[in-house]
């Protein structure tokens, strides 16, 4: 039951955080095209990133840090950019910065997959459990911003992330109590 909990939760913090970025960068960078395509091609980006990073960079000799860590940088670069889209509203200059930013938030949802994959019975099984969460997330991100404005960006992903931290750390123990050393991936 937590490995679902735990996916679908991080695919609906993933979907949210996507959203919210799109949109903030809509509003306090470009309304064109520019916004959602550096949101979408710097997630994905950041997510082969994610999957791709060498294992002592991934965090991978504790899974309980790894993902927290992860979590913290994810949530840490989306708050930064942020600011900075507040700071320095339509400042074009600044979109390398940005790129790098939706990367690491981006990598955070690669890392996810990587060091998940071992734990559930398939890949299709983790992917399903998280898309469905994120298709839920996306939704979620549209309708809050929809109802309740930029306010809802600035809160949404750190109130989403306070119930997700106990999750993930309950998720990790259930995984590294199941796993003896000898079939840890």
């Amino acid at each position: 039951m937590i490995h679902r909990v735990y996916a679908v939760g991080f695919g609906l913090y993933f979907g949210l955080a996507q959203t919210a970025y799109f949109f903030q960068m809509e509003i306090l960078l470009t309304a064109a095209y520019t916004g959602f395509i550096t949101a979408t091609l710097a997630w994905i980006g950041g997510a082969l990133t994610g999957l791709l990073m060498p294992r002592w960079l991934a965090g991978e000799e504790s899974l309980a840090l790894g993902l927290s860590a992860w979590h913290g940088a994810g949530l840490a670069a989306y708050y930064m950019a942020l600011a900075l889209l507040v700071w320095f509203p339509y400042d074009f200059s600044l979109l390398p910065v940005y790129c790098l930013l939706i990367m690491v938030s981006g990598a955070q949802a690669g890392h996810f997959f990587r060091a998940n994959q071992n734990y559930f019975p398939s890949a299709a099984s983790l992917f399903l459990m998280e898309n469905n969460g994120f298709i839920l997330g996306w939704l979620g991100g549209f309708g809050g911003f929809v109802a309740f404005g930029v306010g809802f960006n600035q809160v949404a992903p750190l109130a989403l992330s306070a119930p997700l931290i106990p999750i993930l750390l309950l998720y990790a123990r259930a995984c590294e109590a199941s796993h003896t050393p000898e079939t840890r991936p």
